[in-house]
């Protein structure tokens, strides 16, 4: 009893006209794509997931690793999962196989929750807080006139939001006039985040910091490309402002890498991406063993969304 009989996906993907691409410093887009991963069990509960990044390249994966979780306990995740990664080692994972792992991984999580009657967050080790508090994230790039920084901004202003993250990265220069924008349309109180989306090398992203910091900046996030764990090291020797990075990081392993470099003082994964909640939650347990905060990314759709929540 209790096993998995079916693991399938339904693609998803949003387009917008061109006209109103929007995006980070590396690039816009007009279109918006995720997975999610239905697990059915042997008694007819179905669980759901979300997997990060283009549906086909999901779906490939899916049919790579679907026959090794049929017939198995709803419990068996992280063995199955294990086995996979070690036959696949050449292959690496810092990709949509981790991905998708992680989607089935949040839908296992809710087909056991479903089964026997509890939040995934109780399955997690219990429920700590009864409000997560969230921050407003806008000032998106955009080729949109009527979607300009401005004009984000307003839409959330005084939205009871304690937080803001507007995207930067692409000069210095820029990163000034964004963020004195913000602070002037979102006032003083509220905590200020900025975002690179990794665009930048240790010695812009330390000149940015160093411009932007005087604008209280609660934290600047993902200066530099996910690989540069030296640089991270190096930058965070010297920012003014907190660091924060993880979005791109897949597994604990990445995680630990950052960590043991000292690169890092808020620590975000991602569970879309990282390798589902098994792997975020020893993410959050390696911060907290080395006294860093930690704040999940979400980026998709409100099944990661309601994962990070949990």
């Amino acid at each position: 009893m209790h096993t998995i009989q079916d693991v399938s996906l339904i693609p998803l993907e949003y387009r917008m006209p061109p006209a109103r691409a929007y995006g980070m410093a590396r690039g816009l887009t007009a279109r918006r794509a995720l997975s999610i991963v239905r697990v059915t069990t042997d008694d007819g509960v179905v669980g759901s997931g979300e997997v990060f990044g283009p549906p086909a390249v999901a779906r490939a994966y899916l049919d790579l690793v679907r026959e090794a979780f049929l017939g198995r306990d709803i419990w068996s995740f992280e063995h199955v999962a294990g086995d996979i990664y070690d036959r696949s080692y050449h292959l690496g994972v810092q990709n949509q196989l981790t991905a998708c792992l992680g989607g089935i991984d949040v839908a296992l999580h809710d087909a056991i929750g479903r089964t026997v009657g509890v939040s995934v967050s109780q399955l997690l080790g219990g429920r700590r807080l009864s409000r997560v508090p969230v921050y407003a994230s806008t000032g998106f790039f955009s080729n949109d006139p009527d979607g300009q920084l401005e004009a984000q901004l307003a839409r959330v202003a005084g939205g009871g939001f304690p937080g803001v993250k507007i995207k930067i990265g692409r000069s210095p220069a820029s990163d000034v006039e964004r963020a004195e924008i913000a602070r002037k349309i979102m006032g003083e109180d509220i905590l200020l985040m900025l975002d690179v989306n990794g665009n930048y090398t240790v010695d812009v992203a330390l000149e940015s910091m160093r411009r932007t910091a005087g604008l209280g900046v609660h934290w600047y996030e993902e200066p530099l490309p996910p690989r540069d764990t030296a640089g991270y090291r190096r930058l965070r020797a010297r920012a003014p402002v907190s660091l924060a990075t993880g979005e791109a990081a897949y597994t604990v392993a990445d995680f630990k890498r950052l960590v043991d470099a000292e690169g890092v003082d808020v620590v975000q994964p991602s569970i879309p991406t990282c390798g589902g909640l098994g792997q975020a939650r020893q993410v959050a347990a390696l911060a907290r063993q080395n006294n860093l905060r930690v704040s999940p990314h979400v980026w998709g759709g409100a099944l990661g969304l309601a994962a990070a929540v949990h």
